[in-house]
């Protein structure tokens, strides 16, 4: 039969040295477009199951994050006081909100959840949007012609800016949001020549990053037909004053936005994370970032105005490919540019374009590009495009048994300014099977929900950083989970620690563990330390118990006399609280001075801990 231990972790060594960097701490996700989550002509219940199901492919895959699309072409996925809701709800409430529920669901199976946010990109004309409701903020090209297909708004108008800081503000208020992902944050890059309607799959790659070899060539040979200008800034007038190029302008324009609305951010919500995809090439060839579309990413990670930087890899389709473009063939690769960002904590992360991928039958180097760029210890992870072709490919569980086969944490946000998370305490129990345990997780911080990591080690000296994860929840409340023991043949050590939004860890929980056949029961229930230590009117002693037994809870004074029984009772297996203030048994007040708290089990001291009372 199993047996099962409880220990003071005060107790042991001090934790291993061991810096196992990026070991834990991998961000994985999918972009989820709108019409992968929701479908106007199906029901509120048939759309919340594929809300639900979205969520559990990438639990399945043991992925931790979601970037789920929630603004699209100026129209909304969630309740928005400011725009319409989107086609693919029927321009009309769904009977849900979407946004709402993706949180909640991605919460409950410890997952951040990101809200996907095109920015600029706002070519819908239905009643209530910003280009119907604002037809003078569209881009125009130099002869003043308004974009009639692929509408633009102008990120060089003020009140272009200050309007979309408002609808992004707005999700950030009001949801439980982890973080606001930017896409089309940027200026266009159509021209009077390139608005024809497009196929479906020509219509994808617009997303994300990726256009045709014509459509480069007409940029090139027609940059008079760019849809670069606005009413306010008119080619005729010349470059906008205080700027020595158009170009200048245009970069300045994109950053404004992205510095102010990060500014915004930290402001009420310093935890939400602000993160953008960008092109996957910053400065280099026809189709990048800087030149082409003036979008200065290397800069907005440096500085600070993202928290994540989220690049478009799409361009790339094997792991020697993407370490090229990463690390090795500088001075044309991200880590020449973004050395500040990289030392400032803040994350990076590669975007393999997997629809790219199955296009070109290549999908099994999803394995070796993940393997090979988890090798650079300044990448801190992935996020896949998209979640349908991952859908389509049931890819999911093959992910999570294989290169994603042990579970991550995320990676600590820099900009927190301290931990005071409180350890829970957890509770092992058996279960009829020998491989199996229940562990109970009870949180301390009630204050507001936290993510509560678990680990499991065959070492009592494991850190956060050596010993695996075996589950994450986003919890205030007290909950179980089965799981199995990996390795029967030795002891395995449990513990958990509470995380705050950034991230950032409290120490560890009291430890426990499970042996094999033969060992003896040394201890099965812990005794905590009082808070507060010392005390003047109040102080709450902690007990936690792995199985039902009789036991005693007792304040003793320094010359061996009973104080006061705080417990005589029978227990289940939990955790357990106690006040004590200050009284003897009679109801009486004691003199300040220190006392001891003993844990008393079959007659029996079991555990003591020392108490002290000032009036």
């Amino acid at each position: 039969m199993k047996i099962i231990h409880t220990l003071i972790s005060g107790a042991l060594i001090l934790f291993s040295e061991i810096n196992a960097s990026n070991l834990n701490q991998e961000y994985r996700s999918t972009w989820v477009i709108t019409w992968n989550h929701i479908d106007r002509y199906k029901n509120p219940s048939q759309n919340m199951n594929t809300v639900r199901t979205i969520m559990d492919n990438h639990a399945a895959a043991n992925m931790n994050a979601v970037i789920f699309q929630v603004r699209q072409s100026g129209t909304a996925y969630y309740q928005s006081s400011y725009e319409p809701w989107g086609y693919y709800s029927g321009y009309q409430y769904p009977g849900y909100d979407p946004l709402e529920l993706a949180i909640e669901e991605a919460h409950s199976r410890g997952m951040e959840l990101h809200a996907w946010f095109n920015v600029f990109q706002t070519s819908s004309t239905h009643a209530g949007s910003p280009a119907a409701e604002h037809p003078e903020w569209i881009c125009r090209d130099q002869s003043g012609n308004v974009m009639t297909s692929y509408r633009s708004l102008s990120p060089g108008l003020q009140d272009v800016r200050d309007y979309t800081i408002q609808v992004a503000m707005e999700i950030v208020r009001n949801y439980d949001v982890d973080g606001l992902h930017l896409d089309y944050v940027r200026w266009n890059e159509h021209t009077s020549a390139n608005q024809r309607s497009l196929p479906i799959t020509e219509q994808i790659q617009r997303m994300d990053g990726i256009i045709t070899q014509d459509e480069i060539d007409e940029i090139n040979a027609n940059r008079s037909g760019r849809y670069l200008y606005d009413y306010l800034h008119p080619y005729s007038a010349g470059v906008p004053d205080g700027f020595n190029s158009w170009e200048e302008w245009w970069r300045w324009s994109v950053t404004e936005f992205v510095s102010m609305l990060h500014d915004s951010i930290q402001a009420i919500k310093p935890h939400v994370k602000l993160s953008a995809a960008v092109l996957g090439k910053y400065n280099w060839s026809d189709w990048q970032g800087y030149g082409t579309v003036y979008q200065d990413a290397a800069l907005w990670y440096n500085e600070g105005y993202l928290d994540h930087i989220m690049p478009m890899h799409y361009h790339w389709t094997t792991a020697r490919g993407f370490l090229g473009m990463l690390e090795n063939n500088c001075p044309e690769c991200w880590k020449f540019f973004i050395q500040p960002g990289i030392a400032s904590g803040r994350s990076f992360t590669v975007g393999p374009g997997s629809y790219v991928l199955d296009d070109y039958n290549v999908w099994g180097n999803h394995t070796d590009i993940v393997n090979g760029c988890r090798g650079l210890d300044w990448v801190d992870g992935f996020q896949f495009f998209s979640y349908g072709t991952w859908r389509d490919r049931s890819y999911f569980d093959t992910a999570g048994e294989t290169f994603f086969l042990d579970k991550t944490k995320l990676k600590p946000n820099p900009l927190t300014t301290g931990n005071n998370q409180i350890p829970p305490i957890i509770i092992l129990a058996s279960t009829d099977n020998d491989t199996s345990y229940e562990l109970t997780v009870y949180p301390l911080d009630l204050n507001e929900p936290n993510w509560i990591i678990t680990y499991q080690s065959a070492s009592p000296t494991a850190s956060t950083e050596t010993a695996d994860i075996i589950d994450i929840h986003f919890t205030q409340e007290p909950y179980s989970f089965h799981s199995i023991i990996k390795d029967t043949s030795q002891t395995q050590f449990f513990f958990s620690t509470t995380a705050d939004r950034f991230w950032q860890e409290s120490a560890k929980s009291n430890l426990v563990l499970i042996s094999g056949p033969g060992d003896q029961l040394t201890k099965s229930f812990d005794l905590f330390q009082n808070y507060p230590n010392p005390f003047t009117k109040k102080t709450t002693v902690l007990l936690a118990t792995s199985y039902k037994r009789d036991v005693e809870l007792v304040i003793w004074s320094l010359d061996g006399k009973k104080v006061k029984i705080l417990l005589d009772d029978q227990l289940y297996p939990g955790y357990y609280s106690y006040d004590w203030t200050g009284l003897n048994d009679a109801g009486q007040q004691i003199a300040s001075g220190i006392y001891f708290c003993t844990l008393e089990w079959n007659d029996k001291i079991i555990d003591s801990k020392k108490l002290i009372y000032v009036k």
